[in-house]
C-alpha cells in the first residue's frame, strides 16, 4: 500500500493526482433507524464509512490487483470495534458500483457502526 488518506466525498477520490494503489476513507453519513431512541434516553445511531480501493493499470491488472487489497481491507475491519464502549463492531453494508475512470478502477466497500448517544 503506497497511502491512505481521507477524502470528504467520492469525488475526490477520482480527481487530482494519485497514487496508485490507495486506500481512501470516506465518512458518509449517520441513520437514525426508526425507533432509535431507547428507554434510558440515548439514540441508536448507524454511522456510515466507505473504504475505496484505487488502482490503476490495464482492465485485466484492475481487478486482480483490487482483489487482493479488497481481501486485506475486509479482514482488517469486519469485526473491529472503535477505541469506545459506545461503538459495536463494524459490519460490512452494500456499497456504490465500482468505478472506471481511464486506467484507473475504483472499488468501494462500505462499513457500518452502531453506536449509541
Amino acid at each position: 500500500m503506497r497511502q491512505i488518506a481521507l477524502r470528504g466525498e467520492m469525488n475526490d477520490v477520482t480527481s487530482g493526482e494519485q497514487i496508485s494503489p490507495s486506500l481512501y476513507v470516506i465518512y458518509v453519513r449517520d441513520l437514525l433507524p426508526s425507533g432509535s431512541q431507547s428507554m434510558d434516553g440515548m439514540n441508536h445511531i448507524v454511522q456510515q464509512w466507505m473504504v475505496v480501493v484505487a488502482v490503476q493499470g490495464s482492465p485485466d491488472q484492475l481487478i486482480d490487483k483490487a482483489g487482493q487489497l479488497l481481501a486485506g481491507v475486509r479482514d482488517a475491519l469486519l469485526g473491529w470495534t472503535p477505541d469506545t464502549a459506545l461503538y459495536d463492531p463494524l459490519q460490512a453494508a452494500t456499497p456504490p458500483a465500482a468505478m472506471y475512470l481511464s486506467d484507473w478502477g475504483y472499488f468501494p466497500l462500505m462499513f457500518n457502526a452502531d453506536f449509541y448517544a
